[in-house]
């Protein structure tokens, strides 16, 4: 693959996570958008170590509204495929950084008082 797809693909990864958080407002997500969102997030799981409490806190958010045999569709199978090839391809340097970014819970304050 060139440096310009590999550069294509990167870029697709990095703009799905980005998106993540609009999607959370969307209507509920076809079977498609929950094989690409599952597989960003196992990719990013996986990648990132100490991003499982993010990633599956996202999960929970984006795909409450899913069709429950979403996970078992033909449909999902096609779309969880079309991003996992997507991000072996892609430069992992650059996913892994946006997994960080997009995925880590933010830090407790130790304020008693609840102010920031």
């Amino acid at each position: 693959m060139t440096n310009k797809g590999r550069k294509i693909l990167t870029l697709l990864g990095t703009c799905l996570a980005a998106t993540l958080p609009c999607l959370a407002l969307a209507s509920p997500p076809s079977d498609v958008a929950v094989g690409q969102l599952d597989a960003i997030l196992n990719f990013c799981a996986k990648a990132v170590p100490g991003l499982e409490k993010g990633t599956e806190a996202w999960r929970t958010t984006l795909t409450r509204g899913a069709s429950p045999g979403a996970r078992t569709s033909t449909a999902y199978k096609q779309g969880y495929q079309q991003i996992s090839d997507a991000l072996a391809k892609g430069n992992k340097a650059q996913q892994i950084a946006a997994c960080s970014a997009g995925f880590t819970l933010p830090k407790e304050r130790d304020d008693p008082h609840g102010k920031h």
